[in-house]
Order: C-alpha cells, then structure tokens, then sequence
C-alpha cells in the first residue's frame, strides 16, 4: 500500500490519495498517521520529538512511518490547510518559479507553490535516509 500525499482542506476533513485512489476522512491528519504507528507503538508527537533530537530539526520534522512511507511536512498538520507527501511516492518533481510539479510512481501530479518548503524537505528527508541507511 503507496501512500502518496495527505492534505487537510478549510473543511476541517483530511484528503488521503492512496493506491491509485483517493479517499476523504473526516478526522485530522494527526488521527490518521496515528493509526498507522499504533502497531510500532508510538505516535506523531514522539516520532516528532524523537526525530527532532537525533536531527536537530526546529520545525515541520519529515515523519519516517515505515520503509514505505517518509512524510515530507509541506504545510504542518496543526494548520487549517496542511500538506504531507510521501518522498518514497515521489518519481520526479519539475520546478517552475511559481510552483512545483510533483509527480507520482502512480502517474498522476500534484501541484504545490510552496516551493521553499518542498526543497528543505527533500534536504530533511536525505538527512534521514543517510543516517538510517535505506
């Protein structure tokens, strides 16, 4: 199971795009990533405070899941509208001066403007990578 991308919209209901389809969840994002570290036990405020201290992360901390799934935090889960991508969905991303083109391995798009964001994500998400050695 590909997670691609999270997105929380002003209706207050999580967007979830996974295997090819899209579903609508009316919890919060924090929820939903929860129920997948249920069986690590732990959760997105430990995975963030532990994740923090090894990395020295200040903010919108990348949420390693599983060897699956690396969430890049584009817009942080405690905002009305916020953003997490899969860097393990990704296949390409093209840059443009207004916004990025994010290109899945399920060949469908996703196109953000917070292009600063999105590049100290990757930069974040190597830094984990390197020091786990996926």
């Amino acid at each position: 199971m590909m997670l691609d991308y999270i997105v929380k919209k002003d209706d207050n209901k999580i967007y979830v795009s996974e295997n090819n389809q899209y579903f609508a969840y009316d919890m919060t994002i924090q929820k939903f990533i929860n129920q997948r570290l249920i069986y690590r036990l732990s959760n997105v405020e430990a995975l963030e405070k532990v994740t923090r201290k090894v990395f020295g992360f200040k903010s919108k901390i990348p949420l390693y899941i599983d060897e699956e799934t690396l969430l890049m935090c584009i817009g942080s889960l405690r905002l009305s509208s916020s953003l997490y991508i899969n860097y393990f969905a990704i296949s390409k991303y093209e840059i443009s001066k207004d916004a990025i083109n994010v290109y899945f391995y399920n060949a469908h798009c996703l196109r953000i403007a917070n292009t600063y964001a999105f590049g100290k994500q990757i930069i974040k998400c190597r830094t984990i990578l390197e020091k786990i050695k996926i």
